[in-house]
């Protein structure tokens, strides 16, 4: 987990999908119930970063999805919608 700057010490756990040092691309399933994770596919094939090794931690924080029909409500732009994905997180 880690903390922000924030004067109530909140401390935000995340989960890993792509560890250090690996390729496999693990994915939170928002389709199903509970939300598992599972190694990622595209077209009945695994998903891997293609890019190399990762030199980090690569992850999200739960519970934090955006719906991409329902404009926000946290951003001043007209139209600004969720993308359909948790708020992601990168820990160096």
């Amino acid at each position: 987990g880690f903390t922000l700057n924030n004067p109530d010490n909140k401390l935000f756990y995340f989960v890993v999908e792509i560890p250090y040092g690996t390729r496999s691309k693990m994915e939170c399933n928002t389709r199903e119930d509970w939300n598992p994770i599972h190694q990622d596919n595209e077209s009945g094939d695994l998903r891997y970063f293609s890019y190399g090794n990762l030199p980090f931690n690569y992850g999200f924080i739960p519970q934090t999805w955006e719906d991409p029909n329902d404009p926000s409500k946290y951003i001043d732009m007209d139209g600004c919608k969720g993308d359909n994905d948790p708020i992601d997180v990168v820990e160096l």
